[in-house]
């Protein structure tokens, strides 16, 4: 089936610059989203295509010819979302959409704003150095891109509003070794020592290379801390997005990683307590100042009625679009027996572990095994025994995604961008919803073929990179 190029477009719409197709014909993450023929996929990024099946949505959109038709898809849209997510009988959230994880981390100072208008901002952040790009930024409450989701200009790096003093306290993921953190003692003693400033806590379940947070400190510290946990890859259940909103944290999500649609799509999931609050609170229009360039009174469900009154009414057909796609595919897998999902992904794990040990270019990162089972992270050695850089491994990576090979019916490759710490860096492979939908349909002896060879690949030419 052909794509409709009229519809398939707003694909690349509703976005930052991250979005952009270059003279290269692919975007920054070296992928172009509407081609996905030939392309073996095992990435763990926001930098997802489209695939066969989600590719049959754009059959059924004839209703994006107007903006009311589009407001009423995002209705539905956060009707599915809901259902997804709560359990039966129950509704414990409140949702606010964005393009990506990145504009998600600006709820958290502007709702504390609102909240605490009068106080200023400490926030913690863990894992920084394994969050999207511009989360750092957003946090700060600075602009993190060149352009928002309605294609205006910004000035990378200004502040949003002028009015808000955030104090950030980075706690990085890995020491020098590559061993994870633990931070819970740090953090609980930070956010103890200052009474007088409104805090955030900013925890991550599922990192760049799937570090999950201890979110056990969270009912042992101050109540007033307003917590978000960032679950934008979001490799988990639903029993721990309500455990998470039980404990009365915010939870980031996105569509774009484990679900593997194409990129941006986010939504933060909102406790009702916490919307009760900001929604009941008396908002001085002046703490509102520049957030209007970052979000739409469409991206605020009707519990923040108070709020979305100060943005402008302008629906993003693009996010919509992307939404459309991530939530076919999480029906779909939702569907699939929890068990049999978990075994796939086991005996995934097992096999490009087993890949990486026999290699001598690879070597695991440590403390793999307190990650998530479905992204595994590795460094890669030169062929004198010493581990490529971060420059380095951007160019292997570059390398790697734009020649071609031949992997059963696939001729393109693709895997997780490289991630810096404070000694080196490293590469990751992951496999999502649709690959383990797909992996399903096999028969049991065929599943991993092709893993063993892309693995294959990745060895030989890392033995002959440097």
């Amino acid at each position: 089936m052909e794509i409709l190029d009229d519809i398939s477009q707003l694909i690349f719409q509703g976005g930052d610059e991250r979005l952009d197709i270059l003279e290269t014909g692919k975007n920054k993450y070296h992928v172009n989203p509407i081609k996905h023929r030939g392309l073996f996929n095992r990435g763990s990024c926001t930098c997802s295509t489209l695939n066969h099946q989600t590719e049959k949505i754009f059959e059924d959109l004839e209703l994006y010819d107007n903006n009311q038709s589009v407001l009423e898809i995002r209705k539905k849209q956060e009707q599915r979302i809901k259902k997804l997510l709560n359990y039966e009988g129950k509704d414990e959230f409140s949702l606010v959409f964005a393009p990506s994880g990145s504009d998600l981390a600006y709820l958290p100072i502007l709702f504390t704003k609102i909240l605490h208008p009068k106080k200023d901002i400490l926030l913690i952040l863990t894992c920084p150095e394994e969050l999207g790009s511009g989360s750092q930024m957003a946090y700060l409450g600075k602009y993190y891109a060149n352009k928002n989701q309605f294609g205006e200009k910004l000035e990378k790096g200004d502040e949003v509003n002028v009015r808000y003093d955030v104090n950030l306290a980075r706690f990085k993921a890995r020491n020098d070794k590559g061993q994870i953190i633990k931070h819970s003692d740090e953090i609980s003693e930070i956010l103890e020592k200052d009474k007088s400033k409104a805090k955030i806590g900013a925890l991550v379940i599922g990192s760049k290379s799937g570090i999950e947070d201890d979110i056990s400190l969270i009912p042992k510290l101050d109540k007033d801390v307003m917590w978000v946990v960032d679950l934008c890859q979001f490799r988990n259940s639903k029993r721990l997005v309500n455990h998470l909103l039980g404990m009365g944290c915010m939870v980031m999500i996105t569509g774009s990683k484990f679900y593997m649609a194409p990129p941006f799509c986010g939504v933060m999931l909102v406790p009702k307590t916490l919307s009760k609050k900001i929604n009941e609170s008396e908002i001085n229009n002046k703490d509102i100042e520049g957030f209007d360039k970052i979000f739409s009174y469409y991206d605020f469900s009707d519990d923040f009625s108070n709020l979305r009154k100060n943005l402008k009414k302008e629906i993003n057909k693009g996010l919509t679009l992307r939404w459309e796609i991530a939530l076919n595919e999480m029906e779909r897998f939702n569907n699939i027996p929890r068990g049999n999902s978990l075994q796939i992904i086991n005996e995934w794990n097992n096999v490009v572990r087993q890949a990486i040990e026999k290699s001598v270019s690879f070597e695991l990162m440590p403390h793999q095994e307190k990650t998530n089972q479905s992204i595994i992270s590795f460094r890669v050695k030169s062929r004198f025994g010493t581990y490529l850089g971060y420059d380095d491994l951007k160019e292997f990576y570059q390398v790697m995604v734009s020649d071609e090979y031949q992997i059963g019916e696939f001729n393109k490759i693709f895997f997780g961008q490289p991630v810096k710490y404070s000694c080196g860096a490293f590469i990751r492979v992951a496999i999502g919803a649709n690959n383990i939908y797909n992996l399903l349909q096999l028969e049991k002896e065929e599943r991993f073929n092709n893993d063993k060879l892309f693995m294959g690949i990745l060895d030989e030419k890392a033995r002959t990179f440097i």
